[in-house]
């Protein structure tokens, strides 16, 4: 346990700090938006940013050599997400518009990237454990809004920006309390192995 919460503590503090800072620009790109001029191009950097920090979770959770997510849990969280997207490309067909809103989509499959790395993590601890059964907590409440914002339908993009910058917030908060209950427990098993 010692080495993964290390591993997992430091990856989780950085991520949470990161997830927090683009939730707040994200946020603040949906301010921006506000304005009709800057509806298309505060979008388009939003998704741009949103993606890019998809790309590095997924990839932060392979380059560190160990097998993060089981067959079962990455084949789920897959087929939901891939639903999602099947979801989002045919109301953009049946409301004619090729609009998808993409942001929504993006933050959705976040949140069910990181509701996947709270249950391969509560694996990690005995199964009646206090941090298995919050991490398993934590899981299904980001499934759960990650469906919700990710299958989402909004009348425009400033809503789906700053709807998907706030939920960023609250996620990077929970990512960021995660770390310091990994941070606890590796600073309870070394006074328990020091006496």
């Amino acid at each position: 346990m010692t080495r993964l919460a290390l591993i997992e503590s430091d990856s989780l503090l950085k991520h949470g700090m990161l997830m927090i800072a683009l939730g707040t620009a994200v946020c603040a790109l949906g301010n921006l938006m506000a304005t009709p001029i800057h509806q298309e191009p505060g979008h388009l950097i939003a998704a741009t940013a949103v993606g890019t920090y998809l790309l590095i979770s997924l990839l932060s959770a392979g380059l560190r050599g160990k097998q993060v997510f089981s067959r079962r849990i990455t084949t789920a969280y897959f087929a939901v997400g891939l639903g999602m997207v099947c979801h989002a490309i045919f109301v953009a067909i049946q409301s004619d518009s090729m609009d998808v809103p993409v942001v929504s989509l993006l933050v959705g499959l976040l949140g069910l990237l990181w509701a996947s790395r709270y249950l391969a993590t509560a694996f990690t601890f005995s199964a009646t454990s206090s941090q298995a059964i919050g991490l398993c907590a934590l899981a299904a409440v980001n499934s759960s809004f990650g469906v919700i914002i990710g299958t989402r339908t909004e009348p425009s993009k400033l809503t789906g920006v700053t709807v998907s910058g706030c939920y960023m917030i609250i996620l990077g908060v929970q990512i960021y309390v995660t770390a310091v209950m990994f941070h606890r427990e590796l600073a309870r098993e070394k006074v328990l192995d020091q006496s």
